[in-house]
């Protein structure tokens, strides 16, 4: 967690002298200036002139050679000073100190060194004018220092600083900084800075932190981190804007509970509605992970207001485990819960979770050996949307057990399925009961040149025990089906000469019979009708779940073609259309009543086409050849466009009969090196057909990011629907200093969200 900064405001300013009680003194430890320095070698005329020899020095009881390098050594065997000069240089271990010119006094155990000093020693860079250096401690004194780190990627300077054996800086009117240290585009500029290289921690006084040279910030204790390492502290107070109520504030702070765990704990305050506390607690371990979350607003005042309620708390509380039992066996859990059905309008992040119409809560467990799958489940709801009815709630699973293998031999393959699901409902007067449903299966697939057939056959029975069912309908109702599937295609392949390309086609052909069983005493628990798609041609059911098997006597017909390019091993160009014949009417439905009674399906078309790596086009088409005025039931066209340096740009439009029309707009588009564009527009046609004063816009985003070496920044202006005629209008702005912090809100998953294809890149 490089990005955690530590600040405490106001009152932790008062031990910030207890904090530095330790760190060393400068007076404590200079003797004399620069002047002084070369005016001492320079007295010293009777000196014997010698090579460059090692020093031997005790440092905690252990001895230690020193050696040392120079063009020219003097020493004075009286006073026990050894000068060097030219090109000197200082070795201990892992520590090179170099100068122009070095004093040694082995009396003293120090060495003082001027001309272009330079320390180098575990990935610290020090230039200096002026050091003096203790042979016994290990101690570095420097004056009017640069120093880097280039690993970390930090930099800065001061007028004074310390290095300590144990890999601790001490400076004094002090910058720190991840940018060039020529011109940097941020600073933190501090009266006294501590720089814990072994603990990965950086701590400062008097902090003022600068952008382009003006002040953003100041705090007068600031704790931050230097490295990856994660650090329990306050994290900076970050806000988002509401055009009409003003800034929301929240103050994070983060717990490093072991390596193993965390806890993020975030106080805020939302305008007209009062305080709130959220907490996310996560665990990780060699076999299992979870997490927990809790949000809590105690006495929402502004809802409590619009309901006419004395009191109205509301809180989220959110639990995610995953656990491998053994190498076979597995565990999830999912646990949500709400305060009320309004919760996600009023503190939701986006269009998708104000449109959620329900949470759920289930506990899972899978078991997978030698192929066999073993599969069960408790599943409950809670429902969010207002406008379903008691009666229409989905039901609760209590529980589900799935039991399935395939074994594939050389003759032929077979497949087995069952599943055992109690169904519960709150509503007394809903049917409920037990559903057991087994489906045995083999086929066999023969291939030839250029041709692959799979006849396969199923028998499916389903029994159930029901509660509550209509008096008019057997308690125990069944169903037995047989169902017969083939399966052809065919792949006809030719290069296109003087090309690296390959033209295909594929002529499908899928027949299916499934017996007509009368089905009208079986309640629907989790059956819908799916949706007509090119992939449902090749399925042997048009319903989902197992409460409705369709009566089929049909045939899929269809056709694709692809060019495959053999340079860059990837397709160019796919469409595909097809179309099922019915033999007969179908009579099986869901509300029992229905028929179908039409000769053929409506033509469906798929098509991709991407003529480069960063181009795609997706388009979807549903035509009804058998309608009388409006013959497109369903369109859908995708258009991508995926550049260098995460350049974005989304186009889509939507159509289904009747239903919905909406056209989607979204980039992130660099118009200089460093500025980039951010926009989303979300549109809805049906309601500007339809001349309604609620607002045709479904989400609107417009927003700037600025990103240069060192640090980024982000502004989003957001605008979406989270009722039929209400919407929800913010600003959010967040800085990023690489290396150090963010401040604001963090909006890299918000506009990954709004704009398909974006990369929010580690900064």
């Amino acid at each position: 967690m490089k990005k955690l900064i530590n600040i405490t405001i106001c009152v932790f300013a008062l031990f910030s002298a207890e904090i530095y009680s330790q760190e060393p003194a400068e007076e404590d430890f200079f003797c004399c200036s620069v002047y002084e320095l070369n005016k001492t070698s320079t007295e010293i005329t009777v000196l014997k002139k010698t090579k460059a020899r090692g020093i031997e020095s005790q440092v905690n009881g252990t001895s230690e050679i020193i050696n040392i390098e120079a063009n020219e050594t003097f020493r004075d065997e009286n006073k026990q000073i050894t000068i060097l000069h030219g090109d000197t240089q200082i070795t201990r271990g892992s520590e090179v100190i170099t100068s122009q010119l070095t004093n040694v006094l082995q009396l003293e155990d120090r060495a003082r060194l001027s001309g272009n000093v330079t320390y180098r020693n575990e990935g610290l860079e020090v230039d200096a004018p002026y050091a003096e250096y203790n042979t016994k401690t290990s101690r570095s004194d420097f004056l009017a220092l640069t120093y880097k780190y280039p690993s970390l990627d930090i930099s800065g300077k001061a007028s004074y600083g310390v290095r300590l054996k144990n890999k601790k800086m001490f400076l004094k009117n002090s910058t720190y900084t991840t940018c060039d240290l020529i011109n940097p585009d941020w600073n933190l500029i501090s009266k006294t800075t501590e720089l814990d290289f072994e603990k990965g921690v950086g701590r400062a006084t008097n902090v003022f932190i600068t952008v382009k040279g003006m002040p953003v910030f100041y705090t007068p204790y600031m704790q931050f981190s230097l490295d990856e390492q994660r650090k329990t502290g306050f994290l900076v107070p970050g806000w988002t804007g509401s055009w009409a109520k003003g800034p929301d504030v929240f103050t994070p702070f983060y717990w490093n509970i072991a390596p193993n765990m965390d806890m993020l704990i975030q106080p805020s305050y939302i305008q007209e509605r009062g305080s709130k506390i959220e907490s996310n607690f996560r665990y990780l371990n060699k076999e299992y992970g979870g997490s927990m979350y809790v949000s809590y607003l105690a006495d929402d005042s502004e809802y409590s207001a619009a309901h006419g309620a004395i009191e109205q708390d509301r809180y989220r509380f959110l639990v995610n485990h995953e656990q491998r039992i053994n190498k076979d066996l597995r565990m999830n859990m999912h646990y949500e819960k709400v305060s009320d059905s309004d919760y996600y309008n009023d503190f939701s992040d986006g269009i998708s979770d104000a449109s959620k119409s329900y949470g759920f809560r289930n506990i899972e467990a899978i078991y997978d050996h030698n192929d066999w799958r073993v599969y069960g489940e408790f599943l409950g709801y809670q429902t969010y949307d207002k406008t379903v009815t008691s009666e229409n709630q989905p039901y609760d699973i209590l529980p589900k057990i799935e039991v399935s293998k395939r074994w594939d031999e050389n003759i032929i393959n077979y497949d087995f399925w069952s599943s055992f699901t109690k169904w519960d409902h709150d509503h007394n007067t809903k049917v409920d009961g037990t559903r057991a449903d087994f489906q045995f299966g083999i086929d066999k697939t023969y291939f030839m040149k250029g041709l692959e057939i799979t006849p396969r056959l199923k028998l499916q029975h389903t029994q159930y025990n029901l509660d509550n069912q209509n008096s008019d309908y057997s308690s125990n109702p069944s169903k037995t089906i047989p169902i017969f599937s083939l399966n052809s295609e065919m792949i006809f392949s030719k290069k296109i000469s003087k090309s690296d390309l390959v033209h295909q086609i594929k002529p499908r052909l899928f027949y299916l019979y499934s017996e007509e069983v009368n089905q009208d005493d079986i309640p629907i628990f989790d059956t819908g009708l799916n949706s007509f798609s090119y992939s449902q041609m090749f399925r042997d059911n048009s319903f989902s779940g197992a409460d409705r098997n369709s009566d089929a006597n049909q045939l899929s017909i269809s056709l694709s073609s692809n060019f495959y390019d053999l340079e860059s091993f990837r397709n160019i160009f796919n469409i595909s259309i097809g179309r099922i014949v019915y033999f007969q009417d179908r009579k099986v439905s869901l509300d029992n009543q229905t028929t179908y009674t039409r000769t053929n399906s409506n033509l469906i078309a798929e098509m991709e086409y991407k003529p480069t790596e960063n181009i795609s086009l997706i388009s979807t088409f549903l035509y009804d050849t058998h309608g009388k005025e409006q013959k497109t039931q369903y369109n859908n066209h995708t258009f991508q466009y995926k550049g260098e340096d995460n350049n974005i740009f989304n186009a889509s439009y939507r159509y289904s009969k009747n239903s919905t029309a909406q056209g989607d707009m979204s980039f992130a588009w660099g118009v200089s090196d460093n500025l980039k564009l951010l926009g989303r527009w979300n549109y809805d046609l049906k309601n500007n057909s339809n001349n309604e004063d609620s607002g045709d816009d479904i989400e609107t985003l417009a927003g700037l990011e600025y990103e240069s070496c060192c640090w980024k920044v982000r502004l989003v202006q957001r605008k979406f629907k989270v009722g039929t005629e209400t919407y929800k209008k913010d600003i959010q702005f967040q800085i990023m200093l690489k290396g150090f912090t963010d401040v604001g809100t963090p909006l890299g998953d918000l506009i990954s969200s709004s704009i398909k294809g974006y990369t929010d890149k580690e900064y």
